[in-house]
């Protein structure tokens, strides 16, 4: 089956980081990258020497120019792989996300500002993210493959299935090691467990029992991906914490979220993502789940 790999450029660091990501990827996956941009225009406020429709054509063609770099960029560093330039009209978060109907994984750089806790991420990404229907990277960090680890956060309590699967896929294709982390944020009893020797019985317990069923989820995927050479870790504490600290030796970091509601398209970001999306040190893939 042919694969698309679609991809937000604008000409900015951040859109050249996701262009040379998506370009990979889509490298990896045999498959056609689709380099796009987004543009929207001013009418005229009063009559004069420009038009509502000269306006659409100056933003349509600055657009153009962009698209038509990034593509002629990927070309010159991958001349075997298929590049379709698209500028389409609209505000970026939603071209991006109806791109994702059509699209096998999208990819998106990073543009939050800081200064305020919620624009670390930036709205064009969680626009595109709340509305995207396929798995979405959204490109932090370096992102230079250096590392050669993927770090796959599931909760084994919820269906990680799509989860899981986009992460042995993608550490096949790289040929990368592959780290599953199951975080048990249960802080309480871990307080409890130090202080009552029962209570610590019971919760020594409670770990080897989740151990062992992350261990068989693992190795359940491991079966029908043999190639590669996955590592499962049960950690206790902060999953937030814990998770951007293994981004730092991460090429990429998997994690998922909930599909909405209703047969409504996009994804519900919860907490734990939303951090890892404003703090990890490398590229965060979103998988949505059911």
């Amino acid at each position: 089956m042919s694969t698309t790999v679609a991809v937000g450029y604008d000409r900015t660091g951040p859109g050249e980081r996701a262009l040379g990501v998506a370009a990979r990827e889509a490298a990896r996956r045999g498959g056609t990258l689709v380099v796009m941009t987004a543009y929207h225009w001013l009418t005229p406020p009063e009559p004069g020497a420009l038009t509502a429709a000269d306006t659409e054509a100056t933003a349509r063609k600055a657009a153009e120019e962009i698209v038509q770099y990034g593509a002629t960029r990927v070309r010159g560093e991958q001349p075997d792989l298929p590049v379709e330039p698209r500028a389409v009209a609209g505000y970026a978060g939603k071209v991006l996300a109806a791109a994702s109907h059509e699209a096998d994984l999208l990819v998106v750089g990073n543009r939050g500002t800081g200064g305020f806790q919620g624009m670390l991420l930036g709205s064009t990404s969680l626009r595109t993210l709340a509305e995207a229907c396929c798995p979405v990277i959204v490109v932090r960090g370096d992102a230079d493959d250096s590392r050669n680890r993927i770090v796959a956060a599931v909760d084994i309590d919820e269906n990680s299935d799509a989860l899981l699967d986009f992460a042995f896929d993608e550490a096949s294709r790289r040929g990368s090691g592959l780290t599953v982390i199951h975080v048990w944020d249960e802080p309480w009893i871990a307080a409890y467990g130090q202080q009552d020797p029962g209570i610590a019985d019971d919760v020594a317990r409670i770990e080897r029992e989740r151990d062992d069923r992350l261990a068989a989820l693992v190795q359940s995927f491991h079966e029908r991906y043999p190639e590669t050479h996955p590592f499962h870790q049960l950690a206790i504490g902060s999953a937030a914490g814990l998770l951007v600290e293994a981004s730092r030796r991460a090429d990429l970091l998997v994690t998922g979220a909930r599909r909405h509601a209703e047969g409504r398209h996009g994804m519900l970001i919860g907490p734990v993502s939303h951090n890892l999306l404003q703090h990890a040190e490398c590229p965060v893939a979103v998988v949505p789940l059911s």
